[in-house]
């Protein structure tokens, strides 16, 4: 008896490393799905997806997990968790495999910006917390977020500039300045 306790103990903290170990690569991925040129798809996409694929699981399980009213805690965990975690998983899988090019795209302005979690101290050195980059290609204006350094100085408007960006295996193309 005493075997089987330790492993469900050590089953839950698994599983509870596992959950912030994905919030954590969740929170690396939004600087990912704001450089990410057709993310207005692919995520309502992905959650679709991870609604169908929770549907499928669901309905596998159903022997399992009847009576429904006895078991709602793991049915709603399987429901709201696939449908939440579906766009991390699918970005990933959208950059895995795509190929990185340079693309040509009009400059329109690159500015700086100032993010701060408490406001500024008195006498506090303001420095950028990192830069939005605008662009347009064809008719579409595209609006990118970087935190390394400032790429374009002495660019002016309506000039001509070539970015990094990987085109993802689902068709979704990533921005890669950092």
């Amino acid at each position: 008896m005493q075997p089987l306790r330790l492993s469900i103990r050590l089953l839950a903290l698994a599983a509870v490393l596992l959950f912030f170990s994905l919030v954590w690569l969740y929170t690396r991925e939004f600087r990912v799905f704001t450089n990410t040129i057709g993310a207005r798809v692919l995520v309502p996409g992905a959650m679709l997806v991870g609604a169908l694929v929770a549907a499928a699981v669901l309905y596998a399980l159903r022997k399992r997990l009847t009576p429904w009213e006895n078991h709602l805690p793991e049915t709603l965990t399987i429901a709201v968790f696939t449908v939440l975690f579906a766009p991390l998983f699918v970005s990933l899988l959208n950059r895995a495999g795509g190929e990185r090019e340079y693309q040509k795209f009009v400059f329109v302005s690159e500015m700086p910006y100032l993010s701060s979690g408490y406001g500024l101290l008195k006498d506090e050195k303001i420095k950028p917390s990192g830069y939005r980059l605008t662009v347009q290609e064809g008719e579409r204006v595209y609006r990118f977020q970087y935190k390394k350094q400032e790429y374009f100085p002495l660019t002016k408007p309506g000039d001509v500039v070539e970015l990094p960006v990987r085109k993802g295996v689902l068709g979704a193309r990533v921005l890669e300045l950092e």
